[in-house]
């Protein structure tokens, strides 16, 4: 019997808080509408205006912002090696070196190769460049798995792996006679095949400084385009030259000498840590992947701050938007107000409902914030940076949609509206129930 009056008691409790609810909504709606009317107020349109406005900026702009840091960061971690050791005047014996480091190295290593690096200038026609040179083993290379991903066509890299033999004790390249095939092969950048003209296929001129055994001054070698290197980062595909690393050899420096080792771990967050371990015990200079283009990110992040500051402030800007709305609904309604009052509404009704108009419009604008923001990204993907490409290197605006971004965006918007509707709705309670009878003579 008990438990029958029980499940009653809590039943009429249930029912009596759904009409509760269902009153506090129908008058929330009916304050943010025009009297005797079912469409939106001004002053509401205006403030699910301005929160749209304030969570599709800040959707937009901290989307592009991180989407930036994350594309660069990932592209810079997958053309470099994890870690280079290197010297400025080069490694002389290559191989020993290599045996050291991985007795040094206590993290796992996947790779480890030498390479060549060297600046010098590229010519077609009566086009020419300065260009770096980056001589590596092919796909026997620590990171040719990294670097064929940005290459074309695929097969481009395995043209690498067998050196030329047209080039003689003098580093001059020999004639090739009817097979330019025979050439010494290389692959550019995107940017730099379409500044010298050149395609898959064609012969281009590298120009080196410096004396061979018989010769000073300048050597014009014929080099054999065999791909195409597109990493997305401009300055890369501008400058970046891929070669054999023995056509390096014979043409920069000598049997066991390299201009560093690259090497790739496991794990490639550990880079830094292994960089540090590094330090003090090997002559040469470490750098972990981490380590590269800091002052570019650095940049960004100064950038991005003030960005973020800015929206942040427009979101604010949102919120006083419902301040606003609600204190003139206050006004305009306030024999409704009151009139709600002498008939026995409770102070904590009218927070409610005023709470709940809030609310209201918070969820009305941010949501279409959101769809807006969302088509924005959509619109902003793939276009062209131009002129900005020399300070952030991509080509295009990078767009990676992150739903926690977009749900934080969302319930942050909602928490600025309902904080917003605490004060009109403290003012609207303190409406006393003899207003409407003092204004209605």
């Amino acid at each position: 019997m008990l438990d029958v009056r029980a499940k009653k008691c809590m039943v009429d409790f249930n029912n009596k808080r759904l009409i509760i609810v269902n009153l506090i909504s129908r008058l929330a709606l009916n304050f943010i509408c025009k009297k005797n009317s079912k469409k939106l107020s001004f002053t509401s349109l205006v403030s699910i205006v301005g929160i749209c406005f304030g969570v599709s900026a800040f959707l937009v702009v901290i989307t592009v912002l991180n989407s930036f840091q994350a594309e660069i960061k990932n592209i810079i971690s997958t053309v470099n090696p994890n870690l280079i050791v290197f010297s400025q005047y080069g490694i002389q014996d290559v191989k020993t070196t290599e045996k050291e480091l991985k007795k040094l190295i206590k993290a796992p290593v996947e790779g480890m190769s030498p390479f060549i690096y060297q600046e010098s200038v590229m010519g077609l026609g009566r086009q020419t460049s300065s260009v770096y040179i980056k001589a590596i083993q092919g796909t026997k290379s620590a990171s040719a798995n990294e670097v064929s991903k940005f290459i074309y066509p695929k097969s481009a890299l395995e043209t690498l792996n067998v050196s030329s033999k047209l080039i003689d004790q003098y580093r001059n390249t020999l004639d090739a006679g009817n097979n330019p095939a025979l050439l010494p092969h290389v692959i550019l950048g995107k940017e730099l095949a379409d500044d010298l003209d050149a395609k898959i296929g064609s012969i281009v001129t590298l120009m080196t400084f410096g004396a061979g055994k018989s010769a000073l001054g300048v050597r014009y070698n014929k080099l054999y385009v065999t791909g195409i290197a597109s990493t997305g980062l401009s300055e890369y595909d501008r400058k970046n030259v891929f070669m054999n690393f023995q056509d390096g050899v014979n043409l920069f420096g000598s049997e066991g000498w390299a201009s560093g080792v690259e090497i790739k771990l496991k794990n490639s967050t550990e880079a830094l840590q292994v960089s540090k371990d590094l330090h003090g015990k090997t002559p040469y200079n470490i750098v972990a992947w981490q380590d590269i283009d800091t002052s570019l990110f650095e940049q960004i992040e100064r950038d991005g701050t003030s960005i973020k500051l800015i929206v942040l402030i427009i979101s604010f800007v949102a919120g006083f938007n419902i301040i606003v709305a609600l204190s003139l609904t206050v006004i305009d309604r306030s024999k409704q107000i009151a009139l709600l009052r002498a008939l026995g509404a409770k102070k904590t009704l009218i927070i409610s409902t005023f709470v709940f108009s809030g609310l209201f419009l918070g969820i009305l604008g941010s949501t279409l914030g959101v769809f807006s923001g969302l088509v924005l990204l959509k619109v902003f993907s793939g276009i062209s940076l131009g002129d900005f490409q020399k300070f952030y290197y991509l080509e295009k605006i990078p767009v990676q949609i992150d739903t926690q971004l977009i749900i934080f965006a969302f319930l942050t918007s909602i928490l600025l509206s309902f904080f917003g509707a605490l004060y009109p709705a403290w003012r609207a309670s303190k409406v006393s129930p003899m207003h409407g009878l003092k204004q209605g003579n």
